[in-house]
């Protein structure tokens, strides 16, 4: 791997990278869809791969995906911190867009020697977000309320859900941060990042929270009883 190139196009099929997630230590599985971020974090125990899903699982890990919609993997070693490389294994959509990733939380040493085996080919960084010029309002925005109230209360399942994905996370909600323009609930195994101006308020049915868009639409996030 270039030292100056820190993003390559992996010669493997996706499904083909997923299988080798279980010998790469703990991992966080970001999964993003109008504009929330649901990320687990640890060690994915199995990976299930059958003719219409693949099943990733573990004590951490709970997401579902339709491999049809997958068509190639990107891997990015781009983010270091503290002196520590976090390599991202991005799984790309048919349209170009990452449609969730897996980071891994280990460093470089638990996830490049899986990877050592598959050629790869140089490709452009991913463009970086555009930061807002004011402070979102996150005082009186829709979306809290609901969200604060989680706290304290009984375990409640989070799940983000889209035609290519669901991954879920059920436990108590301890905290829910606002900050950096986003209401944060960060826990061990889950953090869940949902920017201000995101959502209109909830709607419940069927026992079930739904996040409503700005347009009057589901958004893929809906909180609701343990399950």
């Amino acid at each position: 791997m270039s030292d100056a190139v820190k993003r390559h196009g992996l010669n493997a099929t996706p499904v083909d990278i997923m299988k080798l997630l279980p010998d790469m230590d703990r991992v966080q599985t970001g999964a993003r869809a109008d504009g929330a971020v649901h990320e687990r974090l640890g060690k994915i125990e199995k990976v299930e791969v059958t003719d219409t899903f693949v099943r990733i699982s573990g004590a951490c890990h709970d997401l579902v995906l339709d491999p049809s919609d997958l068509v190639s993997v990107e891997y990015d070693t781009s983010m270091e911190m503290r002196d520590k490389i976090y390599p991202r294994l991005d799984m790309m959509g048919k349209d170009g867009d990452v449609l969730f990733s897996f980071t891994g939380l280990e460093g470089l040493e638990a996830m490049e020697p899986h990877l050592a085996k598959f050629s790869r080919t140089p490709v452009a960084p991913r463009a970086r977000p555009t930061e807002e010029e004011a402070e979102p309002d996150l005082e009186n925005d829709p979306a809290r309320p609901f969200l604060e109230s989680l706290v304290g209360a009984a375990p409640v399942t989070v799940r983000i859900e889209t035609p290519v994905f669901i991954q879920k996370w059920t436990g108590a909600v301890a905290k829910m941060l606002p900050a950096g323009g986003c209401f944060n609930i960060i826990l061990k195994d889950f953090h869940l990042h949902l920017p201000a101006n995101s959502l209109s308020g909830w709607e419940e049915r069927d026992g079930w929270h739904h996040g409503i868009l700005l347009d009057g639409s589901n958004s893929a996030l809906s909180i609701g009883p343990a399950q």
